[in-house]
């Protein structure tokens, strides 16, 4: 069976044609079939707000007479193909300036309610795909606090920025995970691949953290601390995303000697491990407390 259908388009500029298609008319034996797009209608407010209360309210009126008049009378000639062009072709005459009907074009598919959303899903609606949202892994984050942070709660200092006026020659400020003393030095710095954060800030992260381990290394020494045990850590688990880089960095960090670097590289398994070697460290301090001792 011939059906018919004509695209119902929101014009925004008559000069250039430029035109937005926001509806459909369809007449199918002696059925008709209508709809307007809700998400492109909303568009149109965007681009002219001027006409916006027009065509909602030509709309109006347009769906009335579709109800009201057209269906009833292409009823009356479901077979008549002359009748149902004239129709339409009625409709395609209509232009009140923002508002046009296409001349009828043929399909040769019978319509039914399912037949028509389909049809008017795939050639009208905007169809955009909803963006799924990244999964945001926060397992290393979580297994830090609950692993660390929590049983060191007033033990040590955490999450402890070290100013460069602290130590003698450090050129720049560095957040630690924890700190604290014991006659040696005890420090945690966990950095999470995963993250995904720009490859150059783990870089610098691990860099600046070699540099500020020498320097608390030196401190201890010129401070009668006990530095050939000190104790600093580098919080690493593998990387499990796509990008090379990230790979390789992790590849290097787990091939290092850690006797030839100031600090020793863990993973959050072995981090329990670390946290009660820090809980059974006697007398053990906050690293600000010490501070305040050699002022």
């Amino acid at each position: 069976m011939k059906s018919y259908y004509s695209i119902i388009r929101f014009v925004n500029n008559p000069l250039s044609k430029e035109n937005l298609a926001i509806g459909m008319i369809v007449i199918s034996g002696g059925k008709v079939f209508y709809k307007f797009s809700k998400e492109k209608i909303n568009i149109t407010h965007k681009i002219n707000s001027n006409n916006s209360n027009l065509l909602e309210y030509t709309i109006d009126k347009i769906s009335s007479f579709i109800d009201l008049q057209l269906k009833e009378e292409v009823s009356l000639f479901s077979r008549e193909v002359n009748v149902n062009l004239e129709y339409l072709n009625r409709l395609s005459i209509y232009n009140n300036g923002f508002l046009q009907f296409d001349k009828p074009s043929v399909i040769n598919i019978e319509f039914n309610n399912d037949r028509f959303n389909n049809f008017f899903q795939k050639y009208i609606e905007l169809n955009l795909r909803e963006t799924k949202k990244a999964i945001v892994d926060r397992s290393f984050k979580n297994t830090i606090e609950n692993v660390f942070y929590k049983p060191l709660v007033n033990v040590i200092d955490l999450d402890y920025r070290i100013k460069k006026e602290q130590i003698p020659n450090l050129f720049f400020d560095y957040t630690l995970d924890g700190i604290g003393v014991n006659g040696s030095v005890y420090s945690l710095k966990s950095i999470d691949l995963n993250s995904e954060k720009p490859i150059d800030s783990f870089r610098r992260d691990i860099s600046d953290l070699e540099s500020l381990n020498y320097r608390i290394n030196l401190f201890s020494k010129e401070n009668d601390l006990d530095s050939e045990h000190n104790q600093h850590y580098l919080v690493i688990d593998p990387y499990k995303g796509k990008k090379t880089s990230y790979h390789k960095l992790y590849e290097i960090l787990m091939e290092q000697d850690n006797s030839d670097y100031p600090y020793t590289i863990i993973d959050t398994n072995t981090l329990p491990r670390i946290t009660k070697n820090f809980q059974d460290a006697q007398s053990i301090i906050k690293f600000s407390d010490y501070l305040e001792t050699i002022d």
